[in-house]
């Protein structure tokens, strides 16, 4: 089956990751409907709770992209594992977003989500957040049930790396929060604080890892992803900034990153570069609440960041870190060359995405 990147993502030309995508997604899928109940199906007595099933129906059946548990498969594949084998961890992961995403939207207060009214705007934050914390519970089930097909010791190794990362995860997020919630203007160290703790060991090293165990993969495998995910991760972020600014394919709300004051590598660089008076204002902008800002707001620092290139030079960055990734790709051992192949292709699909 031929599945080209216009299909989902504008780019015209063969993808071999979509291809595998599409190959397992619906497997993946079904995993993780085994666990969620069905809100249409309730007996009588559960009737009470039809809209608690509700919420923890929606987002996984909106669908996101299964970048994550796509990387945890092939990364099971090139290290000559069996796909099967780690279903059940895909599963955990891809749901592992899912309650991630709905505490996002409550703590940012997004609008939209995939296209549509974010869980919040739907049902307020309370129990949205509470459809979070059951999707949560629920990924930790799935987790410990790969102990009906592996040895309790794989069981747990798999368990430990993901709670290891999610913890890392959640650094990246306090820190993200913290940014914001100060009003600070921060360097770009402090902003890959952030995105190594937050999208690098989260989108790309976690679930490469975990899917690396899952065929037993040798220490040197595993370290090697981890120099390979960073990279890629840190490519994967800043693309996904300068998407939000320039991109209205995502299914999310254009300009999004500045009402929600975040501080991202497309600031950073028009700070470093505008005038004292540009800054002035810009700053007064981020100052402001969400609630606060207004569309032509928001236009007004676009139009800083076109002024000064940020669109461009952020772009020169995401490309220098897919180069760095793909070098580090090269230095993995125990790859096959069919699993490195797809690689390489994930490495172009994740910096032209959108475009």
């Amino acid at each position: 089956m031929e599945i080209t990147y216009d299909t989902i993502t504008g780019v015209k030309q063969t993808s071999k990751f979509l291809e595998f995508l599409a190959d397992h997604r619906e497997t993946i899928r079904r995993e993780i409907f085994e666990y969620l109940k069905d809100p249409s199906k309730l007996n009588e007595n559960e009737l009470p709770l039809k809209e608690h099933y509700e919420m923890l129906y929606d987002y996984p059946s909106r669908g996101g992209k299964y970048v994550r548990p796509g990387l945890l498969l092939l990364t099971t594949l090139a290290c000559n594992g069996k796909i099967a084998d780690a279903l059940k961890t895909a599963a955990a992961m891809e749901l592992s977003e899912d309650w991630i995403l709905i505490h996002d939207d409550f703590q940012d207060k997004s609008l939209q989500r995939r296209g549509k009214a974010s869980l919040p705007q739907i049902y307020g934050d309370e129990l949205a957040v509470n459809a979070g914390d059951a999707l949560h519970i629920i990924m930790w089930r799935i987790m410990l049930d790969n102990s009906k097909h592996h040895t309790p010791e794989l069981t747990y190794k798999l368990f430990l790396e993901m709670n290891n990362f999610l913890n890392i995860t959640c650094e990246g997020q306090f820190l993200e929060l913290i940014y914001v919630k100060n009003r600070q203007h921060i360097t770009a160290e402090q902003y890959f604080e952030v995105i190594d703790r937050k999208t690098c060991w989260y989108t790309t090293i976690g679930p490469m890892r975990l899917g690396a165990l899952h065929a037993a993969a040798r220490a040197e495998t595993l370290d090697g992803l981890v120099k390979f995910g960073l990279p890629l991760g840190r490519a994967f972020q800043i693309h996904d900034d300068w998407l939000n600014i320039y991109s209205t394919k995502t299914g999310k709300e254009l300009g999004g990153d500045i009402l929600e004051g975040k501080r991202t590598l497309l600031l950073i660089h028009l700070l470093d570069e505008c005038t004292k008076e540009e800054k002035a204002v810009v700053e007064e902008i981020y100052a402001l609440s969400r609630e606060e800002k207004t569309n032509n707001m928001v236009n007004e620092v676009i139009g800083l960041m076109n002024k000064y290139d940020c669109r461009g030079w952020t772009r020169k960055q995401v490309e220098n870190y897919a180069g760095e990734a793909k070098s580090k790709l090269a230095e993995i051992p125990d790859l096959t060359s069919e699993g490195r192949n797809i690689f390489e292709d994930v490495v172009e699909l994740i910096v032209n995405r959108e475009l």
